[in-house]
């Protein structure tokens, strides 16, 4: 295993400080779906040393460290943590997937029905890398995977929906129309009663019979007649009852028909509006019974997200994906870095490469007995019998053991469904480890794998036999001894 070099360079600005940085003791990792990262320690006073700008070279949120080792990408890592330990600074400093860690969505809402979890990735690193001062250049694959967040409106709720929207059109229209029949009939009994000389109102009458004591008023006008005709008008006068000139009554007679028949008009029009109410609230009914079939969109709010990191995190469990970080050197000075998306994984089965313990395996893994459950339920989004939730069962010779766990965000039954069966698969009591230290060696030399690849192990943990494969989540390298730590799951 060649050396390792280390430098350090500011940050938002990229200014290089040291491109032989003495870094003491230093540990690389890099991970599967988890930020890779660089410690060590520096003499004290290299807190003290500034940058050409003027600023201090080394600071939290301010600097990073590139790891380079010949043959290899670098690694690039932010300084995100510095104490003092007697004469020596303790650094730590963690990739560029723990930028977004505890950092809120401070825009305006984001909302949608149907929307990649890959794209909603993109989106949180397009919206921090746009602020000032936050610009990593950081790419991100453009994999997607074919799922969605969110949940549209069902088509019959739309469509009751629209329905609704129509009738409360028509509602509206009928409604006008009633207004305006009205108007007309208050203006067509105003003429009439001007025709008469009254003032507006006033009553207009229709008798057979000739003008009684009991509607005596000024205001009122009365007509003699029947539905075939009227033979006379009259006023009252504060004494008696004055019959309209001729002229008067023709004009007054005429404006009284036309009061008549727009009542009639009216009176439909009323009845219209009535009916057309009843039909929006039928509507209207229709669109609650459907409510279950609301849309349900998939929101990043400034008031409800306050860590897009954890976002990031969820999303890679639920869909599911891995990512992996990845920098390059571009040119001699220049860095590019790229966020890796594996959908659904990463990593292959190396089958050339071996570990066996006691050989390249330096000691055998501490073992640790596992849970034990035959029966998991996973309880989703939603309350009561609407709640998602799945059920993954086994017989496994043993009594019945049944475990339940809530999993809030998980808003299908496909998600429910998956969890339920990893973690009955998870729970089947083996024996378990999950660190293994090792060295270089020819059967499975450093660089031959990655995080997310999966190594075959076999030798004697005491008194088990372990032959079986192994995922690497995580690849620890001591640089002063070469010595390497994976942190694995088993299959």
């Amino acid at each position: 295993m060649s050396d390792w070099r280390f430098h350090l360079l500011t940050l938002p600005d990229r200014q290089w400080i040291d491109r032989d940085l003495q870094l003491q003791g230093a540990k690389v990792t890099v991970g599967l779906s988890r930020p890779d990262s660089i410690s060590g320690r520096l003499p004290l006073g290299y807190r003290m040393i500034n940058a050409p700008s003027g600023k201090r070279a080394l600071t939290e949120w301010g600097s990073a460290i590139v790891a380079e080792q010949e043959g290899r990408d670098p690694v690039f890592a932010i300084v995100d943590g510095l104490t003092t330990d007697g004469d020596w600074l303790n650094v730590a400093a963690g990739g560029f997937t723990s930028y977004p860690t505890g950092m809120p969505w401070v825009d305006k809402e984001f909302s949608s029905t149907r929307v990649d979890p890959l794209d909603v990735v993109r989106l949180i690193w397009t919206n921090l890398q746009n602020k000032p001062a936050g610009d990593l250049q950081v790419v991100v694959d453009a994999v997607k995977s074919g799922q969605f967040l969110g949940k549209p409106e069902g088509a019959q709720l739309t469509a009751a929906k629209r329905h609704q929207a129509y009738m409360q059109e028509q509602l509206d229209y009928t409604k006008e129309q009633a207004e305006e029949d009205a108007k007309l009939v208050d203006q067509y009994a105003t003429k009439a009663l001007a025709a008469a000389g009254l003032p507006a109102g006033g009553l207009l009458i229709r008798s057979t019979s000739e003008p009684t004591g009991d509607k005596r008023s000024k205001r009122n006008l009365w007509f003699k007649g029947n539905a075939e005709g009227l033979l006379s008008a009259s006023t009252w006068n504060g004494k008696k009852w004055v019959e309209l000139s001729t002229a008067k009554f023709n004009a007054a007679s005429d404006w009284f028909f036309e009061w008549l028949d727009q009542k009639e008009v009216l009176k439909d029009s009323k009845a219209m509006h009535t009916k057309t109410k009843e039909e929006f609230n039928t509507a209207k009914s229709k669109v609650s019974e459907l409510s279950e079939q609301k849309a349900e969109p998939y929101t990043l709010s400034w008031w409800d997200t306050p860590d897009v990191g954890l976002i990031i995190t969820d999303l890679a469990t639920q869909t599911p994906f891995d990512y992996r970080e990845e920098t390059t050197w571009d040119g001699d000075d220049a860095l590019s870095h790229r966020l890796r998306i594996g959908y659904p994984e990463f990593g292959v089965r190396r089958e050339h490469l071996r570990l066996e313990i006691g050989v390249n395996v330096t000691a055998p893994p501490p073992l640790v007995e596992g849970d034990y459950a035959s029966e998991v339920m996973v309880l989703g989004a939603g309350e009561g019998r609407s709640m998602v939730r799945s059920t993954a069962v086994r017989d496994a010779g043993r009594l019945r053991r049944a475990l339940v766990l809530e999993r809030k965000e998980f808003t299908k039954t496909t998600q429910t469904g998956r969890e339920a069966r990893n973690e009955l698969e998870a729970r089947t009591s083996d024996w378990t480890f999950d660190s293994l230290s090792l060295v270089d060696h020819d059967m499975c030399p450093y660089g031959s794998f990655d995080a997310g690849d999966w190594l075959y192990l076999t030798g004697d943990a005491g008194w088990v036999q372990l032959d079986q494969w192994v995922r690497v989540q995580e690849i620890e390298i001591d640089c002063p001894t070469g010595q390497i730590i994976l942190k694995v799951s088993s299959s």
